[in-house]
């Protein structure tokens, strides 16, 4: 609609909102949009007058559109949040009110998760009911010898029903997300013949806290999640389809020997003799490694001059980036196909997955924020993510868990988007690996993410390593060699992805013999599987027990 077609402020908000959303009401409409509201109205002295405008033109737009809202016209706020609003339509002209408004974008927030919730809820209770109520109807059917459902068997069915629509009322995100995962296409575990998924449902649905386990994600360092298994099944989940770690080439390992010496004074010899032998001209593409280690040292070189140098508490975590993993981290990358977004960066991913089910109306959420992203250059497919903190309090400490638990979940919601890129073929997906790095003052630890089987994304965490105040005790080499192994799981990750794209087979109309191939439209030639949204954390208001 364009804007010489408005009759009044405000009515292409309106109908979008009476169009796109599915549960329509007064009051939804209220909620989502009442600065607007307010905004377009700023000539009315107080809210009951305001109030009557807007309910009306609810009415009117909704009979346009063939709706019947009237049962829906019910405006609660007007009872309990007159006040308030009326004060902050008369001083709409002369306050902007910063407050106010960020309170009414987060109630915005709020309803329209809720919403999303409520209608996921309603489609399980059909699909739940439904399904019960056959399989009743049906037992029924076969004892009787006429098809005439009896008085009892009317009741017994009614009751049943009302069980089952309290059952699913209760249920939460959690449950929501369980019960919409294939039986079929979980994890039954060889040793034992246990369902992995069932398992941690049946565990992790009553916890009052926010786990990994809500999103169906195992760590290997997790004590909690192995105390679900038996000895036998938990080798079996860190031990089925697992992925080779890439080597690292000897001429690497055999430089990163020779600079790990714990005598300055022989360092500094070492360390300023070329590192590639005589007549050997510099290649780019052969010797970049051999470049990177050797301006790794370099710069850890000037740290490790100073006699009174030391890596304690009182120094910030942005000291810490700027003068340790950044110059360590981000040359190793400056080869490949993929930008390292440093400085909180946004997850693309996240995001998407936050506005999966969100409508042209609704503002568009941000992705969980990092202090680095892992993105193919020029596109917004992502394979890793760095979460940092300032103090090491051990693999225990408060920070450590909590980072832990984010970039886990920004992880798989960057494996959920890789899979799309695949079409969901099975047999690449199983393959894929997203890379995680955390580091807390010098301490540092890569972790990787796949999807060995099932739902589950499977963590498996590398030793943690560390960066020396005093020259390479412990060595520095094996912080870089975990950094480089990091470069080669991403950059096979993203040749799988390439793989799927480039592939011709699907290309032809014809075989050889000039018959027809018969194939679905956006079908893989292997099965296809999708995982599960992430686990959304619960909002601090309407937080609900997990």
């Amino acid at each position: 609609m364009s804007t010489s077609e408005l009759k009044y402020f405000g009515q292409d908000i309106l109908i979008a909102y009476l169009k796109e959303r599915k549960n329509k009401s007064y009051c939804g409409f209220l909620y989502l949009h009442h600065d607007d509201m307010i905004t377009s109205s700023s000539s009315f002295s107080n809210w009951e007058k305001m109030d009557n405008y807007w309910s009306s033109k609810f009415l009117r737009e909704a009979e346009s559109l063939g709706l019947d809202l009237s049962e829906k016209i019910s405006s609660p706020i007007s009872n309990t949040s007159s006040p308030a609003s009326t004060s902050k339509v008369t001083s709409n002209t002369s306050s902007p009110a910063s407050s106010t408004s960020k309170v009414h974008n987060l109630r915005k927030r709020q309803i329209i998760d809720y919403n999303e919730n409520q209608m996921a809820k309603k489609n399980i209770r059909r699909q739940f009911i439904q399904s019960t109520n056959d399989k009743v109807i049906q037992s029924i059917q076969s004892k009787a010898v006429q098809s005439t459902l009896y008085a009892n068997d009317e009741e017994f069915i009614y009751n049943n029903e009302n069980e089952n629509e309290q059952e699913i009322d209760n249920l939460t995100n959690f449950d929501l997300i369980y019960h919409s995962l294939d039986p079929a296409k979980m994890w039954t575990l060889k040793s034992s013949g246990r369902i992995v998924e069932k398992v941690i449902y049946k565990y992790a649905q009553n916890l009052p806290y926010e786990s990994c386990l809500h999103s169906f994600i195992i760590n290997d360092v997790d004590k909690e999640a192995e105390s679900l298994f038996q000895k036998e099944e938990w080798e079996e989940i860190f031990s089925f389809n697992l992925q080779k770690v890439p080597k690292i080439d000897k001429s690497l390992t055999d430089l990163m020997k020779n600079y790990s010496i714990t005598d300055l004074s022989s360092f500094q010899k070492i360390i300023f003799e070329p590192f590639l032998p005589a007549d050997t001209l510099y290649s780019n593409k052969e010797h970049f490694d051999l470049n990177y280690i050797h301006l790794a040292y370099s710069i850890i070189h000037t740290l490790w001059e100073n006699e009174d140098f030391t890596l304690d508490s009182s120094r910030l975590e942005g000291w810490y980036q700027h003068n340790i993993w950044c110059p360590i981290i981000d040359p190793a990358f400056r080869n490949s196909k993929i930008n390292l977004v440093r400085g909180e960066g946004m997850s693309t991913a996240s995001s998407d997955r936050k506005n999966n089910k969100s409508c042209n109306a609704d503002r568009k959420k941000i992705g969980r924020k990092g202090d680095g992203i892992f993105r193919l250059k020029g596109d917004r497919l992502e394979i890793g993510g760095i979460e940092a903190g300032r103090k090491w309090e051990g693999k225990n400490g408060r920070k450590y868990l909590r980072d832990s638990l984010k970039l886990s979940k920004m992880l798989r919601d960057m494996l959920v988007q890789l899979i799309k890129e695949c079409n969901g073929d099975e047999q690449i997906i199983r393959k894929l690996q997203t890379v995680g790095m955390l580091h807390s003052a010098n301490r540092f630890q890569l972790l990787t993410m796949d999807i060995p089987n099932g739902y589950i994304c499977r963590i498996k965490r590398f030793d943690i390593q560390e960066v020396a105040g005093q020259i390479n005790n412990p060595p520095l080499a094996f912080v870089i060699k975990d950094i480089l192994r990091a470069k080669a799981i991403m950059t096979r990750t993203l040749q799988l992805v390439q793989e799927k794209k480039s592939n011709l087979d699907d290309l032809d109309d014809f075989d050889d013999d000039g018959k027809e191939v018969i194939r679905l439209e956006q079908c893989t030639t292997h099965q296809a599987i999708t995982l599960s949204e992430t686990h959304k954390t619960p909002s601090r208001i309407f937080k609900q027990s997990l």
